[in-house]
């Protein structure tokens, strides 16, 4: 008798799992993206041409007790824009799912920041941890940091400064640090 899997996703969406090799305590996925080919992060053209191939390892949350990590295979390409000023590109898989450099994927990343909102560094690292999730106290706090400071950059320079100036400043060394911050 046959079973089939229900619709539940092993890798994130825009992969796809080529193998997948079960440990004691460790499940790896050799997953590769479903794209067929990409944009150039600099001119938008799609490529024809493949110049190589790498593997890049990233941590995904767990599955049934055991650490999952992804063996994504990366395609890199040549740009054939004769204007380009790159001409050779790594694929992308956005920010939300593994961004550049990223050594975990957008969902665990999410619940690590989570945890590092919700219980601060050392006790977060402690319950990390025990969900299969190790990292230190340090990256949580560094990863809240990295999100605070990226939803503050993504605010619209007319809200800051209607913040900045809708307080009331007394001090005039506190006004002109204010102003200076803003630019002015």
């Amino acid at each position: 008798m046959e079973r089939r899997a229900g619709s539940t996703k092993l890798a994130p969406a825009g992969f796809v799992v080529e193998r997948a090799e079960i440990d004691t305590d460790c499940v790896f996925l050799d997953v590769r993206a479903t794209a067929v080919s990409a944009t150039c992060p600099c001119c938008g053209t799609s490529p024809l041409r493949t110049q190589s191939r790498y593997l890049r390892q990233a941590a995904d949350l767990p599955i049934a007790g055991r650490r999952v990590f992804l063996r994504v295979t990366v395609r890199r390409f040549w740009c054939d824009a004769v204007l380009c000023r790159r001409r050779i590109f790594a694929e992308r898989f956005g920010a939300d799912i593994l961004a550049p450099l990223s050594r975990r994927t957008g969902r665990l990343e999410t619940i690590v920041h989570h945890l590092g909102l919700a219980l601060g560094g050392r006790p977060a690292a402690a319950f990390a941890d025990r969900l299969m999730m190790p990292v230190s106290n340090d990256t949580l706090l560094r990863v809240v940091r990295r999100r605070t400071e990226q939803s503050r950059d993504e605010r619209s320079p007319s809200s800051a400064l209607t913040t900045l100036h809708s307080g009331a400043v007394s001090d005039t060394g506190r006004l002109s640090a204010i102003s200076n911050a803003a630019g002015r």
